[in-house]
């Protein structure tokens, strides 16, 4: 006769398969998301193109439409605009009034990435 509450709490002869799908798993949910990776990329343009430069409203445009089109594009709008508002979310006001190198902006853009 089988027991109804015990049926779940016997392992299962192991899948290779089912595996596979919880190596993926792991994989996935080890990586940043998609909101600290828009920040990162951001960031790494930032740091690699003139970092000792102030950073200015257009180069901050350039650095975010790259780092959207690199991270972002194939996914669902909904998705892609959602990770965006978290990303800028994440942003502290006070970058906004100081003046800082694009090198700065690069650190204090991983910092964020890593509230994420």
């Amino acid at each position: 006769m089988r027991d109804r509450n015990r049926e779940g709490a016997v392992p299962a002869a192991r899948n290779p398969q089912h595996d596979h799908f919880t190596e993926q798993l792991h994989e996935l949910l080890a990586r940043p998301s998609l909101s600290a990776q828009l920040l990162q990329h951001a960031a790494a343009h930032l740091a690699k193109n003139r970092p000792t430069e102030p950073l200015t409203l257009a180069g901050w445009g350039r650095a975010l439409a790259r780092a959207d089109a690199r991270i972002l594009s194939g996914y669902p709008p909904i998705v892609a605009q959602n990770a965006s508002c978290r990303a800028m979310a994440a942003l502290d006001p006070t970058l906004w009034t100081t003046s800082r190198t694009r090198g700065e902006w690069a650190l204090c853009l991983n910092a964020a990435a890593g509230t994420l």
